[in-house]
């Protein structure tokens, strides 16, 4: 997988461009039917600019969403502080930002390419909390996963509960105490 992660403003447009045409393709066609060729002509880039970046579509839809987890880092304080991530308002800002790339995630989700997501989700908590926090790589496992099924539900059903509430019911789900003694 080649993926370029130069953020300066030129690249990330050029790259967020060529990842909306990617979307685009996606409302009017199977993942395997799109070609190189049509993507860069609805980014308006040259083929030079998608290869620069990508060795193929795949990379460019594991790019955006890079990109998005960067966004989301930077805005929901990750960066500075990692063990934000299960607090409640944390949960409820992730429930919000996540919702303004609800079409990247449906799209992806609708097509078959949920590998994408939870990849991307997975790579994310283990580089950025499993080093900063006392918690099991698979307790990050089950909230990560948890946490983008849930969102995933909450888009579909029409985001019918408020994301305080979706947010109330998966913090109250990862917040309570176990037993280390219980067996099963």
């Amino acid at each position: 997988m080649k993926i370029k992660t130069d953020y300066n403003s030129r690249t990330v447009t050029t790259r967020i461009a060529i990842g909306d045409a990617i979307l685009d393709e996606l409302e009017e066609k199977e993942f395997s039917r799109i070609k190189v060729t049509d993507v860069i002509r609805r980014a308006g880039v040259s083929r030079m600019s998608f290869y620069r970046y990508y060795e193929n579509l795949y990379d460019a839809l594991c790019d955006y969403l890079n990109i998005i987890v960067t966004g989301y880092m930077i805005e929901g304080g990750e960066v500075n502080d990692p063990s934000v991530y299960m607090k409640l308002d944390h949960i409820e800002f992730s429930l919000n930002y996540f919702d303004r790339y609800s079409r990247y995630f449906l799209i992806l989700n609708r097509h078959g390419l949920y590998t994408v997501l939870i990849d991307a989700v997975n790579e994310y908590m283990m580089k950025n909390i499993l080093p900063q926090k006392k918690l099991h790589m698979y307790e990050l496992y089950a909230y990560a996963g948890g946490l983008l099924n849930s969102f995933l539900k909450w888009e579909e059903d029409g985001k019918k509960e408020s994301a305080r509430n979706v947010a109330r019911m998966i913090y109250r789900l990862y917040n309570h105490s176990a037993d280390d003694t219980e067996t099963i």
